[in-house]
């Protein structure tokens, strides 16, 4: 082997080796800088700083619903419920609207069995209290003011 190619060769190698540090480094630093508002920079989100939401939530605490039943004894059902909302705007119209939401969950709930909906997944009631809750808004022409509905706590009696 040439002593010219291996001087080369080896130079080649450095400059490879610098390259790959700098990167490194640069990538290293941009990914902990941090933004004006002092979240981490999203080089791999398709969304921008500004696009990003903000999840707030709602609570409906200890809401208690009778539900029918083929025994003497009468079921209850307890349920504390998170609706998930974007912004201050959209959170204050749901507690504003609380009593109507709170009202369609009984709706829903009480028109069950308690059979019915001991039987049904978590996911399940919340995907047909989701539908209720869009349902009614409609009928009332009032945009709902919340984006989802969590079941937090679930007891039955």
């Amino acid at each position: 082997m040439n002593i010219k190619t291996l001087i080369l060769n080896f130079i080649l190698m450095l400059v490879a080796a610098a390259i790959a540090a700098v990167l490194v480094t640069g990538g290293t630093q941009y990914l902990e800088s941090t933004g004006e508002d002092g979240e981490k920079s999203a080089l791999f989100t398709s969304q921008t700083a500004e696009a990003k939401k903000h999840l707030q939530f709602v609570e409906i605490k200890n809401l208690v619903i009778t539900l029918k039943s083929n025994s003497v004894k009468e079921r209850y059902l307890l349920l504390d419920l998170a609706l998930t909302t974007h912004d201050d705007t959209q959170s204050q119209r749901a507690e504003n609207l609380l009593p109507k939401i709170k009202g369609i969950a009984v709706d829903v709930l009480t028109s069950m069995d308690y059979s019915e909906v001991r039987g049904m997944s978590v996911m399940e009631l919340r995907a047909l209290m989701m539908e209720r809750y869009q349902s009614a808004f409609h009928n009332i022409s009032v945009t709902i003011p919340f984006d989802d509905v969590t079941i937090s706590k679930m007891v039955f009696q």
